[in-house]
């Protein structure tokens, strides 16, 4: 009786693991799809990138594009491109916490005899 109690504690923790593993990869898919917008200092350059970390669009100020010279032009860009990234970081930590919470806490983990 006590094997037949715990091929069905394996077959409950395989079945939560398959769910999770289908809801973690729906998240992923959705983390790619989703846009974020960084920008520099003052707003003079906005990047948008992908969840998946891909740029899409850069958009520079035409006024800060005629006034400030090659070198800090390329300190903007690079200040929000590190804010667009930065932003997905938040994006995908924000996105996968639950999950993460409720794997930690053990909700709904079947016991497992002799543990």
């Amino acid at each position: 009786m006590e094997s037949f109690d715990i091929a069905t504690n394996v077959n409950a923790l395989m079945e939560r693991i398959r769910g999770q593993q289908a809801n973690i990869e729906r998240m992923q898919r959705e983390l790619e799809a989703t846009e974020v917008v960084g920008s520099s200092r003052d707003d003079e350059v906005r990047v948008t990138v992908r969840g998946n970390g891909q740029v899409v669009d850069v958009n520079i100020d035409e006024e800060a594009l005629r006034r400030i010279d090659a070198y800090e032009l390329g300190q903007l860009v690079k200040e929000a491109v590190n804010d667009s990234l930065r932003r997905v970081a938040e994006v995908s930590s924000a996105r996968f916490k639950p999950m993460i919470d409720a794997d930690a806490a053990g909700a709904g983990a079947p016991a497992v005899p002799g543990s």
